[in-house]
């Protein structure tokens, strides 16, 4: 049976206007940039300009994922970076994303994609675009689901989870971005790898300090539309993990019957098996199979 297609405006009008406002924030203010860019030289001011970079363009280490060369690449960027944007927002909290994108997530990529190309590639490149946050939050999750699903099983073989995420990256800078950014793009990947696997954890604010902060502004944030505080954080999470498959020996080839759960951050994966030889999904309700 086809999907249906009628309702769809509704269902992206629907999505656009439960944006979280930092996502809102960001999504203008790079369409802004972009219109500046068309009539002004922002964008030479503004990207990762790495033969004019010094001490007094430390600025370019924030302000170059807003920048975009040509429609195309401004709305295929935008269409990319909205879901998983607005999900670690609902996630983590509006001032929580704000803090971790003006800080480690644009500066850790552009610090380390500097320093190599300066070192290595004669210091003359260019970068811009929020491909560098498409890429790292692939990697979150990737790494995310990595933790609770290992493998996939593929006609008897064994591939990592992560590997359908690091292909298609591959695909899109083979295909789609031409190679251009690849040393930021893993360099990226690498920061989302390092974030997913809290290995950036003292390197986050931390929650007792955005708690006194939005305790003490709590009558101008409950002016801001859309805001997410810590306390209206989406705490069970938006992530769906795949089934997790077992080995055991026994008549069904090593292959037990999947755990499906939700929010894969903080809590463990459901056990598999239980009494007898199948296994149960976890979650509330009964154990399948009983009466």
């Amino acid at each position: 049976m086809l999907p249906n297609l009628d309702n769809i405006p509704d269902r992206i009008a629907t999505t656009v206007r439960r944006l979280p406002i930092l996502t809102r924030g960001l999504l203008g203010l790079t369409v802004v940039l972009f219109i500046l860019g068309r009539i002004s030289d922002t964008d030479a001011v503004l990207e990762l300009d790495n033969q004019n970079f010094g001490i007094t363009q430390l600025h370019r280490l924030n302000t170059y994922p807003f920048v975009h060369q040509g429609w195309i690449h401004l709305v295929i960027n935008l269409l990319a970076v909205t879901y998983p944007l607005s999900r670690f927002e609902r996630e983590k909290g509006t001032l929580h994303t704000f803090l971790m994108i003006v800080g480690p997530f644009s500066t850790f990529p552009a610090i380390g994609y500097t320093a190599i190309d300066k070192l290595f590639f004669g210091g003359n490149g260019i970068y811009y675009g929020m491909s560098v946050f498409i890429v790292m939050f692939a990697a979150m999750d990737a790494t995310r689901i990595y933790k609770y699903k290992p493998y996939y099983w593929v006609s008897g073989y064994r591939i990592p989870s992560w590997a359908p995420v690091v292909g298609f990256v591959l695909v899109l800078e083979i295909f789609v971005f031409g190679g251009t950014g690849w040393l930021i793009h893993v360099l990226a990947m690498a920061v989302g790898w390092a974030y997913a696997s809290e290995y950036l954890k003292l390197l986050e604010p931390p929650e007792k300090v955005l708690k006194f902060v939005e305790t003490k502004l709590r009558p101008l944030f409950s002016r801001i539309p859309f805001y997410v505080t810590l306390d209206a954080r989406d705490t069970a999470g938006h992530t769906l993990v795949l089934p997790t498959f077992s080995e055991e020996t026994g008549a069904r080839g090593g292959i037990d019957m999947p755990s499906l759960r939700m929010n894969p951050r903080n809590s463990p994966p459901a056990s598999v098996g239980g009494s007898g030889n199948g296994g149960n999904f976890g979650g509330a309700g009964r154990t399948l199979g009983t009466s």
